[in-house]
Formats: structure tokens, sequence, C-alpha cells
């Protein structure tokens, strides 16, 4: 007989989220910032960008197929395998900038990213329901940030140095730490996701629904990547492109993002999902407006009260949003929605970072404000999801 599970499905979610919010934050966080350092342009990182959505697409596909013919742990382990063999291109990047190399890479990122994004979603909606989503969101933002934190410091002082083979090393020792600590606890797939069929592509291509999803999802893929990459590279440039400034700073900022997560996380589930998402969508906008007027020339005084705002914004926004999103995948499609969301997400991605990469080829730093001021006008688009059941249940 095999071994029954010990593990319940909010422990092994955490063990699983808090081991790659460590690896994340030890180096896939300074992904940007490395390509930068590195003197790729804002060209050459939107066309990483673009590799990593097709790479994501190709791991989805693969990932929904696996995930009914393997367990938990070997998914896992392939997650995890996937992250030093990103480290590995980068090593040989770091010695070979070549565009095969970054090309492996922003595949190897994709595929890497979706194996542990995805696998991560799937476990979380197995522990949620609509009248605690917002909270346990919170909760695991929370728990996210301050593993990522400790992550971030550690690999910022060892890049600060040069020390990319002690990065790999650390990644490598963790990586095995935490995956056996997961295995001691034999935990196994949430059934129902083992029981729904991999998504063909009729599926995707025929799938419509009355919250306006398919254009949000497109929508949201690109706004995860400029705030993970693009405003990360705008704050590496207030930090005087010093990695270990850059750590300070996120640090200081996921001390607020923290509280404010801790404030909000009991009360949104309470509050009328229409009128708190609305207001979410206008500080998100507003957030964008912000970015575009952060300057490093600017007082330290003004400086930190515009980053405090925009971390504000950004999260309450990120709360409301992803309430909306499980709660709807809850009500609707289950495990098949988030599928979807990938799918759409990074396809619009490779597609969208592609063109963008040919339109700033050669530009410098100084295109990113016009960029954030755009941002903040489509941010508005943002409002049309789910507005009608939210309407009629919020």
């Amino acid at each position: 007989m095999p071994a029954l599970s010990t593990a319940s499905p909010t422990r092994t979610f955490y063990l699983y989220l808090g081991l790659h919010s460590l690896l994340i934050g030890i180096f896939p966080f300074f992904v940007p910032v490395y390509l930068w350092k590195a003197n790729y342009g804002l060209g050459a990182v939107s066309v990483f960008i673009a590799l990593a959505g097709l790479g994501f697409c190709a791991g989805l596909w693969a990932w929904d197929r696996l995930r009914l013919r393997i367990d938990l742990m070997s998914m896992v382990a392939l997650s995890l395998l996937l992250e030093i063999l990103l480290l590995l291109n980068v090593y040989v990047l770091d010695m070979d900038m070549t565009v095969p190399v970054l090309v492996s890479l922003g595949l190897c990122y994709g595929v890497y990213n979706c194996f542990f994004w995805t696998t991560q979603r799937a476990l979380f909606f197995e522990i949620i329901e609509p009248a605690n989503s917002g909270r346990k969101y919170g909760n695991f933002q929370i728990f996210v940030g301050a593993l990522l934190q400790v992550g971030i410091l550690l690999g910022s002082l060892l890049l600060e140095r040069g020390s990319l083979i002690l990065v790999i090393a650390l990644s490598g020792i963790a990586a095995l730490v935490g995956f056996l600590m997961l295995l001691a606890g034999r935990p196994e797939y949430p059934g129902a996701l083992t029981a729904t069929p991999a998504l063909k592509l009729r599926d995707m291509a025929g799938f419509r629904d009355r919250h306006a999803s398919r254009a949000i999802f497109m929508l949201d893929g690109a706004y995860l990547f400029l705030e993970s990459y693009f405003w990360v590279i705008s704050l590496f440039l207030i930090a005087r492109e010093s990695f270990t400034k850059l750590g300070i700073m996120v640090l200081s900022l996921a001390v607020i993002f923290g509280i404010l997560f801790y404030l909000l996380k009991n009360t949104i589930d309470r509050l009328g999902g229409a009128r708190v998402y609305q207001v979410a969508v206008l500080l998100y906008a507003a957030s964008w407006g912000l970015r575009a007027l952060t300057d490093e020339k600017s007082s330290l005084e003004l400086l930190f009260i515009m980053l405090v705002l925009i971390t504000f914004s950004t999260s309450m926004f990120r709360l409301a949003f992803n309430k909306r999103f499980y709660d709807i995948a809850k009500l609707t499609l289950a495990h098949r929605y988030l599928v979807l969301k990938s799918y759409y997400s990074q396809a619009a991605i490779f597609v969208m970072f592609i063109a963008f990469g040919w339109a700033v080829a050669g530009a410098d730093a100084g295109i990113l404000p016009p960029v954030y001021w755009g941002a903040a006008l489509v941010a508005l688009v943002y409002w049309i999801y789910g507005a009608k059941h939210y309407r009629e249940a919020g």
C-alpha cells in the first residue's frame, strides 16, 4: 500500500511556498538587474521576458499533463531542479554573453516559473473559500515577504561581492533541505486537481465568460513583468546600481508591505467586493503615475513617501485582484480557470514584449517614465474584471 500523507494541505502549501520564496530571493529576484548590470538594455530585457513567456507556455503544457502521471514530490523536485538549472544558465551567461545563452536562460526561466507558480496556485486553491480568500491571500503574502527578504539580503550580499558560485551553492543546499522537509510529510496532490483532465487547444481557444477574464489575463501578464522587472530596474538605478542598497531598500518597503497586508487582509472579506476592487484599481493606476514621477534626484524624504504610497497602492490592488480571481475560479471552472489564466497571460507576454523590445531597442532607462504613464492609463481596464458578478454578489 502507498504511504498515507501525514501533511495537511495548509502545511504542504506553506512549506512549498516558503522554500521557493527563499530561493527566489537568493537570485531569481535579481535577474532583471543582473541583466542590466551585464549591459543588456531594455530591448534585450524585453526579449528575455518574451522568451520567458514562451518557456512558461511550453512548461505549462508539460505541467498540465505531468500532474496526472507523477506525484507531488516529483513535481516539487522538478521545480527545484529547474531553478538550479536556471542558476547554471546564469553562470554560463556570466562567462559567455552570447545570444544563444540568453535565449536558453529566458526559456529556462519561463519553465521554472511555470512549475513553481502553477503548482503553488493549485495548492493555495485547495485551502481557500470565497469567505476567507482575502485573509488567506494576505497571510501567504506576509509569509512570502518574510522569507523572500531573507533570501534577498543573502543574495544581495553575495552578488555585491561577485560570488555567483556561492549563490548557486546556497541555493542548492536550501533546495535539498527544503525538499527533505516536504518529503517527510509525504504530501499528495489535491484530489480535484488530479481528477481534472488536461486542457486542449480547443478549450483555450473557445474560452469565454462574463467576467472579461480573457482580456484581463492578457493584461495582467504584462503588468506583473512591469512590476517585477522594469520597476525593479528603476529601484536599482535609485540605489545607484548597488545590489546591497537595493536589498536594503526592498527590505524596508517589505516591512511596510507586511504591515499593510496585515491590516487589509482581515477586513477585505467583510467589505463590499465591488467597492473595494474599484478603489484598488484607481489606486493601482495612480501608483504607475507615481512611478513615472519617481526620480533618484528627489530628496530622500520625498522619495521615501512616494515609495510607500506606491507600495500601499500596489499591495491593495494585488490583494483585491487576487481575491476576485480566486473567488471567480471557485465559482466557475476551478483549477481549469487557473491554468487558462497562465496560458493567456504568458502567450500575451510573448507577443507584447517581443513588440516592446523592438520598439525600445537602443533606448536607455529614460524611456521608463513614459512607459509608466501609459501603464497608469491602461490600468483602468482592470475595472471591467468580474464587474457583473460583483455587482450582483458584492
